[in-house]
């Protein structure tokens, strides 16, 4: 009962790590001497969820001088047997041309330019040969050395002690993964195992309650005269022997942070509703004292995002009622769903943290009265144009990094709408986003794009619009909701939104950008422009009007 009791609290304790979604499901269990999974009886089989995410936890191993990772480079993780490989080449190389150059300076004149030009070509061939002794290095390491290897540093570990170690960066190294895939960790005799495993676990359960697990594979069967299916989600599949009649298959998935029966179930239709989230600041105080205060305690910028899709806004950055719950009422979606954009201010605009407090503390206040704005004075009273103040160039490196991270989450997403058997091309999505969730959402639509109905977009304040050309096509409509920097309808230098300064995404028609109303003067500022809390005029839009955010 003890041990029931510790499985229970150490599965709802880690449960607050888990999404629904991502690449790699990371699950451990122990073995008796016979291979049997110890406490199989219980609600979880035995079975224990560290958590779901987008990354291998590659071993380190530290104690190993040949296999120990000493650090990432070109996306290769580097080893003494890494090193080796490329001296032995760089020997025969030397070797090889040490006797070619003897040769040559014994031949005459045409025979002396054949040797130049084999000399040529082998600086090409040692070249490619170098680039494949490290891939084939890398791919013996990642598949077959790393498929199943023991973790020497945590012999006679309990889980919650396994599960600690593999937060500490000293054992373990983040790899990403495209791939829907399952990471083990085996406890056997005191020894700890990890390996890699494809999406399709199989187990089988003895009469007597024993489970063994069999193996993995990329498929499955519904039921046992049904044809394979390819697993787009990861899945548990036990055979269990009955004592009285025919054998039985349970299918499993994790949903809802634990497992659960696959149903599958009649597909149909969804609307999707999707909001995605930009920068989350450490602070949204205003007092610069309490603002430093938060940053002493929690750093100066929050994590980038993790790349996976949520079913409620766990981040707390969407006004719930002013916003989301209006959104919600014009869609009526079947799901709502999150996405988180967060990443640094690095790749924003500014360029860094200190430019933009930089750029925030010079940047002039909203006129109380008629507009005196144009100019600011800034160090040693000199006086400028304070448009240019605003950071207007394009950090197109910054909107690469968020395009490229946003497309990981677009995965997710297919994967999240894929369980029970739904096909999500029979879905129409539907996404509100929000500063830097714009260049996010572009790159999840190019996951996206063929593998569900893409609705309408709304981007609310984007950062960056000129990062990449959109196309409008993609979508049945297209907005963006913000202040303006040109044109008739411009702002005035102090309205601005001083955050994501608001050029015209690149491929938007010019009806279709909808400025921020002049009368609500006080949601305008360098700060106040960007909150997506002041954005609830849009809900003012009638329908049919440009602008207009809800289903035609």
């Amino acid at each position: 009962m003890r041990r029931f009791l510790f499985t229970l609290l150490f599965f709802l304790g880690s449960s607050l790590l888990f999404a629904d979604n991502g690449r790699v499901v990371h699950l451990a269990w122990t073995e008796n001497k016979d291979a049997h999974i110890q406490n199989a009886p219980n609600t979880f089989h035995g079975l224990y969820f560290l958590e779901q995410r987008n990354q291998f936890l590659h071993y380190k191993d530290p104690n190993n001088p040949f296999f120990k990772i000493r650090y990432t480079w070109l996306g290769v993780e580097w080893t003494i047997v890494h090193y080796i490989a490329l001296l032995f080449t760089i020997l025969l190389q030397i070797l090889t041309f040490k006797r070619i150059n003897r040769r040559m300076a014994e031949s005459r004149f045409f025979k002396r330019w054949s040797y130049r030009l084999l000399k040529l070509f082998l600086w090409f061939a040692v070249i490619a040969g170098n680039a494949v002794a490290i891939w084939v290095i890398d791919f013996y390491n990642n598949e077959i050395h790393f498929r199943f290897h023991q973790l020497t540093d945590f012999n006679n570990a309990s889980v919650a002690e396994l599960n600690a170690g593999r937060k500490d960066r000293t054992y373990f190294l983040p790899k990403e993964s495209t791939r829907v895939r399952f990471q083990l960790y085996r406890k056997n005799k005191h020894k700890w195992h990890t390996q890699s495993a494809l999406p399709v676990l199989y187990f089988e359960q003895a009469k007597s309650g024993e489970l063994v697990y069999k193996r993995d594979k990329r498929s499955f069967k519904i039921h046992p005269d049904s044809l394979r299916i390819r697993a787009k989600t990861q899945l548990l599949v036990i055979r269990q022997n009955t004592p009285n009649g025919p054998d039985t298959t349970l299918l499993f998935q994790v949903q809802n942070r634990q497992i659960v029966p696959y149903q599958l179930k009649k597909d149909r239709a969804q609307r999707i509703l999707l909001f995605v989230n930009g920068y989350r600041p450490v602070s949204a105080e205003q007092d610069p004292e309490k603002a430093l205060q938060a940053i002493n305690s929690k750093g100066l910028e929050r994590p980038r995002s993790k790349n996976l899709i949520y079913s409620s806004d766990i981040f707390n950055y969407w006004p719930q009622e002013k916003f989301i719950a209006g959104v919600q009422a014009r869609f009526a979606p079947n799901r709502t769903l999150f996405a988180d954009g967060h990443h640094s201010v690095s790749t924003s605009n500014h360029g860094s943290l200190l430019k933009f407090v930089s750029s925030a503390a010079l940047y002039p206040p909203p006129c109380s009265g008629e507009h005196h704005c144009s100019t600011t004075q800034i160090a040693n009273q000199q006086e400028v144009r304070t448009y240019s103040l605003l950071a207007t160039a394009p950090n197109y490196d910054g909107f690469r990094k968020r395009y490229a991270a946003g497309k990981q989450a677009g995965r997710n997403l297919l994967q999240e709408l894929a369980q029970n058997g739904n096909d999500p091309q029979n879905d129409t999505l539907y996404t509100v986003s929000h500063s830097m969730g714009h260049a996010y959402f572009l790159g999840m639509t190019s996951v996206l794009k063929g593998k569900i109905q893409l609705g309408s977009y709304y981007a609310f304040s984007p950062e960056n619009p000129k990062g990449k050309t959109i196309k409008t096509s993609n979508w049945t409509a297209v907005f963006q909701y913000g202040t303006k920097l040109y044109g008739m309808q411009r702002h005035a230098p102090c309205q601005q939104d001083g955050v994501a300064p608001q050029w015209r995404m690149s491929g938007l028609a010019p009806a279709a950008h909808i400025g921020f109303p002049k009368a609500l003067k006080a949601r305008l500022g360098y700060f106040s422009s960007h909150y997506i809390g002041y954005y609830t005029w849009v809900f003012d839009i009638p329908k049919g009007k440009p602008g207009y955010l809800g289903l035609d």
